[in-house]
């Protein structure tokens, strides 16, 4: 985390706008497919009345997650940059 901290510091302000554009554009992919695999995973549960598919989100669900995280430190670093 704090190896993060110091690269993001580092980096230019264009640099930061470019990576924020990429992780939204991520973070915007990831939720649509998390949301179309659950939707599928619980239509396919209660058809086969198997409910172990749903453990298959969670994978999605985590590289959601930490994306997310990422582009919060860089909006963050960006807001800094900015009051400055």
């Amino acid at each position: 985390m704090i190896k993060e901290n110091k690269k993001l510091k580092e980096l230019t302000f264009v640099e930061l706008k470019m990576r924020q554009k990429k992780y939204t554009t991520v973070v915007s992919i990831l939720s649509i497919f998390t949301m179309l695999t659950l939707a599928l995973l619980i239509y396919f549960a209660i058809k086969s009345n198997n409910y172990t598919f749903l453990m298959l989100c969670g994978g999605s669900s985590f590289a959601l997650l930490l994306c997310a995280v990422i582009l919060k430190k860089v909006e963050s670093e960006i807001m800094a940059r900015e009051i400055e």
